[in-house]
């Protein structure tokens, strides 16, 4: 199953970028094959959302996505009314960590590519933006998150990535601080 064309940006840097997460992309679907046969394809515009890709690729069906949807606002944590659907789906639905990861990559480079004039939604987003992070870097935060969050823990993106030693704490703090002025 191929993801859905893009359009390509003309800086070397965002062909780079778009490269690397197909790569990944498909890296992924090798190792882990989607269960269900492709849905279609969604609807509108790219970026879409979450659940629309996953039932695309074939790793979700429908009902799944609608079961995973009413659970995930059903529990809720004592920081946030509903628990994310990424954690749910991985913890409950049998979507692989790095499925969910290269998933949300994948929807990263649709708002990149479709609305590039528009800030970034997240710190992992401007990271990628700046080439300060690979998609391989931010796919292991990504999974590591989501699994810590299945344990009861919630750890941000940024402290996960100083573990790691790949950035400082300067340059995390810039990329916070560029987020939460485009907001």
């Amino acid at each position: 199953m191929q993801p859905k064309e893009y359009i390509l940006m003309s800086s070397p840097s965002h062909e780079q970028l778009r490269t690397a997460i197909l790569d990944l992309f498909y890296e992924t679907v090798s190792r882990y094959p989607p269960p269900y046969a492709p849905g279609p394809e969604p609807a509108g515009d790219p970026p879409y959302r979450l659940g629309d890709y996953l039932i695309y690729q074939g790793y979700l069906s429908p009902r799944s996505l609608t079961s995973a949807i009413n659970e995930a606002q059903a529990q809720p944590t004592p920081t946030r009314k509903t628990s994310p659907l990424g954690v749910t789906l991985v913890n409950r639905y049998n979507i692989p960590g790095p499925v969910l990861a290269v998933t949300l990559l994948l929807q990263t480079l649709d708002r990149l590519e479709q609305t590039p004039n528009l800030p970034p939604h997240f710190m992992g987003e401007q990271l990628l933006r700046e080439a300060a992070l690979s998609p391989e870097q931010l796919a292991v935060v990504l999974e590591e998150q989501v699994e810590d969050y299945g344990q009861g823990q919630w750890r941000r993106l940024g402290d996960l990535i100083a573990n790691h030693g790949w950035l400082d704490a300067e340059t995390l703090s810039a990329a916070v601080q560029a987020v939460r002025h485009a907001e």
